[in-house]
């Protein structure tokens, strides 16, 4: 009677491989995206140890990037090209937001320097693309869409950062009886209109398509 072939022992985990990682990863952002990612957090979720981790991604850069590369490739811009140049750069702004919105972990990305993932490259190029289009080169299209960009990114960071609870404006009332009397009369008339960062990002918009409009009659 034939020997039968040894069961892998109960409880060994399965074969780990990169896409299940940044795909554990990924579920965990979405689940928790105030969480920070780590490589032990993977690890734990995944039942594994931290050490195994390594064979498919080299450092915790190497897992964000895997992440960001994940995100970014979801954003489905879909911007129209035969449309005017100020529709287009509001459909790059607002469908930016939205997306990212859901993932503060990967937007904190951005503003390092030495830490843009590759894919946010991919995402930017589109509104590179119809600011070219309108006519602006060199020096003049790289600061155009490089603000652009930093607007979208700062109205994400502060919007991450601050509480989505209560009235912008009853915090600011609040704050007033500390401000000496002068300064006071002047933010008691503002208090009323005081939005949360997360819903001023409209208003962000419409300064951007005033200030590229002035920006294109300057060089075009």
């Amino acid at each position: 009677m034939p020997k039968a072939s040894p069961e892998r022992s109960r409880g060994r985990p399965a074969k780990l491989s990169r896409d299940q990682i940044l795909s554990c990863a990924l579920k965990m952002i979405q689940r928790s995206p105030g969480q920070k990612i780590t490589m032990t957090g993977v690890a734990k979720a995944l039942n594994t140890a931290p050490m195994s981790l390594y064979t498919h991604v080299q450092h915790r850069d190497d897992l964000m990037d895997g992440i960001a590369e994940r995100v970014m490739g979801q954003l489905t811009l879909d911007i129209d090209t035969s449309t005017d140049w100020e529709i287009q750069v509001r459909q790059w702004l607002n469908r930016s937001y939205t997306h990212l919105s859901a993932y503060p972990q990967i937007v904190a990305l951005l503003p390092q320097s030495d830490r843009i993932p590759p894919s946010w490259l991919r995402v930017h190029a589109p509104l590179v693309a119809t600011l070219k289009r309108e006519g602006l080169r060199g020096k003049a299209l790289a600061n155009a869409s490089q603000w652009v960009a930093h607007q979208l990114i700062g109205a994400l960071i502060l919007g991450f950062a601050r509480s989505r609870s209560g009235s912008a404006g009853e915090e600011v009332s609040s704050m007033l009886e500390q401000l000496p009397a002068e300064d006071g009369e002047i933010f008691a008339e503002i208090a009323p209109f005081v939005l949360p960062d997360y819903e001023l990002f409209p208003y962000t918009v419409e300064q951007v398509i005033n200030a590229l409009r002035h920006t294109l009659a300057e060089h075009t």
